[in-house]
């Protein structure tokens, strides 16, 4: 069947974007439009018009009793109960009726069960974008820990040791009420993730956004016909800018962010587990003893502190701007993840401003960086390795001005629009045209 209007589902879209995923939901919703095709996205109304049309994408924003501001995020169970997916349920199918769409595609796993639901009265194909583990667990935390390559995880598994893993690393140091609050909230998302497995199992098709992060899913939960890959939209802002790296842009955003002179490391990100925040910061001592004069940047915010050190600079979150300027500041960029990464942002974005860059070998990132060619690829929890390469690198401006060159080069190619719009579009065909 010829897929002409599509239905985005999603409990999160632009103005309202808690992370980059949901910048990415308005970047595909333009592309496609681009492509020829008609996007109506539904999604709650945090606070801003309940209807927006241009250039072919139309969005529907459905009456919701929680308000937010552009980067904030709902209760972690607002999305995440019956009442919500009946109410989001009614709201898609009506407007998938009205608006006579020919696919109904997920974009986050929170509306999952409600647009099932609404294909299912309509008799629509339905396909999901999986961006990170949390079809697999509501947490996550078994990534961290367990050496598996596929997770299907247990209610025993998640109550003995994910909860008790989350609790200890996030949680600490908190009172008998509030373990007891976040144990109801984690059970609470536990129930809920079984509803959201069974529509899984049931949909027509998965996207990936890379194969490395569809790996970890057993077959029960998305058997290999119904796989497909299509990486993720690059920002514009990144698309738009040139190959090689401004560096006279890059001296000034230093100097602005007041990073003195010598070589520059940049970490861009949440600070958290599974960002693999600690494993860097383990790796310092060895980087400094090997590179004098080093400097570290630390980009964003999260749960883990950074030591107090005057070659640390810790710049919470930055507008993108900045951030891009601080690109061309860098000498490397590290992406050091433990849990499965699935396409980083960072990753793609360092790449197109000719950054080299060092990655772990985990979910997407091989995807993204060729092993010395682009960048270079460490085992992940591994800190000397990690700083054995981030020395490499800036021990060999000549290498990493290569690298940086390649890097480029490849992202302006494998993560460009016109190749990547008519991927997902034939996704759809073949996923659409799949036998019950």
């Amino acid at each position: 069947m010829t897929i002409e209007t599509i239905l985005f589902a999603t409990e999160y879209y632009p103005p309202f974007t808690p992370g980059g995923a949901e910048w990415t939901h308005a970047l595909w919703a333009d592309a496609l439009a681009r492509h020829g095709r008609r996007v109506v996205v539904v999604t709650p109304n945090y606070g801003a018009a309940r209807r927006e049309e241009h250039d072919g994408v139309t969005v529907h924003r459905v009456s919701f009793p929680l308000g937010l501001a552009g980067s904030g995020e709902a209760g972690w169970l607002a999305h995440r109960q019956p009442l919500f997916h009946l109410y989001f349920a009614w709201h898609i199918a009506r407007m998938a009726r009205r608006e006579r769409v020919d696919l109904i595609h997920v974009q986050n796993r929170g509306a999952l069960l409600g647009a099932w639901l609404a294909a299912r009265a309509h008799r629509l194909p339905i396909v999901v974008t999986v961006r990170d583990v949390g079809l697999i667990c509501p947490i996550g935390a078994c990534t961290l820990f367990e050496p598996w390559t596929t997770f299907d995880c247990t209610t025993a598994q998640y109550l003995r040791r994910c909860v008790p893993f989350y609790l200890r690393h996030y949680a600490p140091g908190e009172g008998p009420l509030r373990r007891v609050a976040h144990w109801a909230r984690l059970v609470a998302g536990w129930l809920d993730h079984g509803l959201l497995n069974a529509a899984l199992r049931r949909v027509d098709g998965v996207i990936g956004v890379s194969a490395g992060i569809l790996a970890p899913y057993p077959e029960r939960l998305i058997p290999a016909a119904r796989r497909r890959v299509v990486a993720s939209l690059p920002p514009p802002e990144v698309t738009a800018a040139g190959p090689l790296p401004d560096v006279a842009e890059g001296a000034r955003t230093r100097e602005r962010l007041k990073i003195p002179a010598g070589p520059l490391v940049l970490y861009a990100g949440k600070h958290s587990l599974g960002k693999g925040t600690a494993v860097l910061v383990r790796a310092l001592d060895a980087i400094r003893a090997a590179v004098p004069g080093v400097r570290f940047a630390f980009a964003g915010k999260g749960e883990m502190a950074l030591p107090e050190a005057p070659d640390v600079h810790a710049l919470g979150r930055l507008p993108q701007a900045t951030l891009f300027g601080l690109y061309r500041a860098a000498d490397v960029v590290v992406v050091p993840s433990i849990w499965p990464e699935p396409l980083s942002r960072v990753l793609l974005e360092s790449m197109r401003f000719g950054r080299a860059v060092v990655a772990t070998a985990v979910g997407g990132s091989p995807e993204a960086v060729e092993d010395g060619v682009t960048g270079l690829l460490v085992p992940k929890n591994d800190a000397a390795a990690l700083a054995a390469a981030i020395t490499a690198l800036l021990r060999d401006p000549e290498r990493r001005t290569r690298m940086g060159a390649a890097a480029a080069a490849r992202a302006a190619t494998v993560f460009d629009e016109s190749r990547l719009a008519p991927s997902l579009l034939d996704a759809y065909e073949s996923l659409a045209a799949r036998p019950a």
